[in-house]
């Protein structure tokens, strides 16, 4: 039917209303912030360590289904606001029952199959709000940054507060989670509506999954941004899984008073990651600073410098038993992540044409989904190798960490040395 009314809302109106777009980008932020930094360290305390890499693999294997379920339905039939508070609640009950199942002694297998029912519900909910951000934006360039942060800001508050709670190892901080779940969606339709696009065409899977954009892969440096990428999701996804776990461990060995005053301001390993979104937001607007004077080839090479920096600052960590050099690996999330993955959006958004550009980052986004299901289950093994206490004992943790650390490294000397910039790129 599309809207009926003529007139445009009032800009009082408007603005309200965005502002409600900043608000939820915070809260859904809170929710993962939650439960996913503590995950490893909740999953040891109720005996399911070992299912941790399947559960964080699972994700983005059902997050590819859940793009051909729901991305066309917000397209063409759903108003985006709408689905995504309907999709945001309904997940809340899986993720309240994988928590909950922890508790109730359950075999652990049940938290996974509840955590990718969450995930297959939950996994267009970033996209959808994306999109909602982007309608709505006058300025997306200046605007979208903006609303970037909120959700920044919301991943620091909810560390802090699980720390502050002592939930660093306890079911109860996903069953906040699934609570905030609910309130993100009620907040989802004091959204701007944002109405479906009518088109005569429909999408086919291999343009939702971004496979039409296969042959930009003919063109050097998209191939090698893109094997980079899958190269470097792997390695990276030991960030989550096994730091926090670390940062406990540390905490009973390092006794030094500089540790204890940092860790009265953030008292717990959840907080203690927050560092890394700290420095993410300074990256953030370092970016917007630079703008379109930013050179992808030279901030990829920086991001893959802080990602060596980070492992080598763990490695040294665990051989050390110092925690201050954990925190300075953590605070280097933040540039990493932001010279990476934002800089790589800005490359397809300025090289490829108007037309391919929604499939060109699909691609990106399976590129980096494919490194995240074997991500895990790599470091899995990895981490059971070299670093896993009832084998090997707290000494374990260097090795673990140096291993990693020339991972990325590779990947540093892959993209330098084949990566040719073009232009002004």
């Amino acid at each position: 039917m599309g809207n009926l009314s003529t007139s445009p809302p009032s800009s009082g109106l408007t603005f309200s209303r965005n502002i409600w777009i900043g608000v939820v980008f915070l809260l859904l932020s809170i929710a993962p912030g939650l439960w996913a930094p503590a995950i490893v360290n909740i999953l040891d305390a109720y005996g399911a360590k070992h299912v941790l890499p399947y559960t964080l693999a699972i994700g983005p294997a059902v997050a590819i289904l859940s793009t051909l379920i729901f991305a066309s339905l917000a397209d063409r039939k759903y108003e985006a606001q709408k689905l995504f508070g309907v999709l945001s609640i309904s997940g809340a009950v899986f993720l309240w029952l994988s928590f909950t199942s922890l508790e109730w002694g359950w075999n652990p297998k049940w938290y996974v199959f509840f955590q990718a029912c969450n995930a297959l519900i939950a996994g267009p909910m970033w996209a959808l709000l994306t999109k909602v951000a982007l309608v709505h934006s006058k300025n997306p360039e200046r605007d979208f940054p903006l609303f970037r942060l909120w959700g920044t800001v919301g991943w620091i508050i909810a560390g802090i507060l699980v720390s502050v709670w002592a939930l660093d190892a306890s079911a109860e901080a996903g069953k906040l989670a699934a609570g905030m779940r609910i309130f993100i969606g009620i907040a989802a339709f004091m959204m701007p509506r944002t109405y479906p696009v009518i088109s005569e065409t429909k999408a086919t899977w291999s343009e939702k999954l971004g496979l039409s954009a296969l042959h930009l892969l003919k063109d050097k440096r998209f191939k090698v941004y893109f094997i980079t990428s899958l190269l470097l999701t792997i390695p990276l996804v030991s960030f989550y899984m096994y730091a926090p776990k670390m940062l406990r461990e540390l905490a009973l060995i390092d006794k030094s008073s500089f540790a204890f005053q940092v860790q009265s301001w953030l008292p717990g390993a959840s907080a203690q990651m927050t560092l890394g979104q700290m420095t993410e937001i300074v990256a953030m607007l370092l970016m917007s600073w630079w703008g379109a004077r930013a050179r992808v080839k030279w901030l990829v090479i920086l991001a893959l410098c802080f990602g060596v920096m980070r492992f080598a600052c763990f490695a040294f960590a665990g051989q050390y038993g110092l925690l201050p050099l954990m925190w300075l690996g953590i605070s280097m999330h933040g540039p990493c992540y932001v010279f990476f993955s934002i800089t790589g959006q800005m490359f397809i958004d300025r090289q490829v044409a108007e037309n391919m550009r929604a499939q060109a980052q699909a691609l990106l986004s399976l590129v980096t989904s494919i490194g995240g299901i074997i991500g895990p289950i790599a470091i899995g093994i990895l981490y059971h190798s070299t670093a896993d206490e009832e084998a090997m004992g707290f000494a374990g943790w260097p090795n673990f960490w140096w291993i990693l650390a020339g991972v990325v490294t590779v990947c540093l000397l892959y993209f330098a040395l084949n990566y040719q910039k073009r232009d002004r790129v």
